[in-house]
């Protein structure tokens, strides 16, 4: 498997997702300033990054994580 991939959105280059040689997760690096909010994101494969990137493209910011609950016993 490559330890690169260029990450395109609509026919336009986003970034590239480089292999982590500290673990398996690929890092993102941006190549537009449209995507500089996703420059060092650890991702666990390079279709994760694409759908991350399609998302901030389309909403024009990254998707916010879910917020682990905090119920109280």
């Amino acid at each position: 498997m490559p330890d690169a991939y260029i990450i395109e959105v609509a026919g336009r280059t986003a970034g590239i997702v480089a292999r982590d040689s500290r673990d398996d997760a690929f890092s993102f690096y941006a190549a537009a300033r449209m995507f500089e909010e996703m420059e060092g994101q650890s991702f666990q494969d390079p279709v994760a990054a694409e759908t991350a990137a399609r998302e901030m493209a389309r909403r024009g910011s990254l998707p916010r994580r879910a917020e682990p609950s905090r119920e109280r016993s």
